[in-house]
């Protein structure tokens, strides 16, 4: 069985972040649009609002993560021309976002991971070493459970998930470039299916109720032309 190493990779998180806003933002387009489209009262705007991340909400946020991931992978091969024949395998939460924010993870074969170590230290040293520096040099307020010196980290084949992750972490400008391409209309796509009940039985009733006053101006219509 192949041998398999798991890496972070540059993500802001889903508190505070381009994300955070991004989900904002589509939620407040969304109420303008139904707002006027469906003449919503106060109450009912209001109930949409709350009905936004009311269930599903795992699996939102799961799938935007996925989305991202696998795209940053395959923006990296492409940075690169490396096959890392990586995969998305899970997002990490904190219970409070006081001092850490959301995590993503990839998957990849041992050797490509070790191949992607070789292209950073031949094409990207010197970014690694100072990387690595400020990541883990220990400071008031955090003590750095790692050395921070490449020379010091030996062999790259025994390199976990946070060293392999500040390698990754030298290709962080990809992050607003995959966001802008794709993950906006993942998040877009995705909010729908977050909708509580509540929210969704009381867009049913102002369609209905739409569709009833559109057809009854067709037919006003129609006699005015008669």
């Amino acid at each position: 069985m192949e041998n398999k190493a798991i890496a972070t990779i540059p993500f802001q998180g889903f508190y505070n972040s381009l994300y955070s806003y991004a989900i904002e933002n589509e939620i407040d387009q969304s109420l303008e649009w139904y707002a006027e489209d469906y003449e919503l009262t106060e109450a009912q705007r209001e109930t949409l609002a709350d009905g936004y991340l009311e269930k599903n909400t795992s699996e939102f946020y799961y799938n935007v993560s996925k989305d991202y991931a696998e795209a940053f992978i395959y923006e990296i091969e492409r940075d690169t021309g490396l096959a890392l024949n990586a995969r998305f395998e899970s997002m990490e939460s904190p219970r409070e976002y006081n001092f850490q924010t959301d995590r993503l993870f990839i998957e990849l074969p041992e050797a490509s991971a070790v191949a992607f170590v070789d292209y950073i230290l031949s094409n990207h040293k010197e970014e690694l070493e100072k990387l690595i520096a400020q990541r883990f040099t220990s400071r008031d307020g955090f003590w750095s459970n790692y050395k921070n010196t490449l020379e010091a980290w030996g062999d790259p084949s025994k390199w976990d998930y946070n060293q392999l992750g500040t390698c990754f972490e030298i290709f962080e400008y990809l992050e607003q470039e995959i966001y802008d391409h794709s993950i906006y209309e993942s998040i877009s796509n995705g909010l729908a299916d977050t909708l509580g009940d509540a929210a969704d039985k009381m867009l049913d009733k102002c369609l209905e109720k739409r569709e009833i006053r559109e057809a009854n101006e067709r037919a006003q219509l129609k006699l005015a032309f008669a």
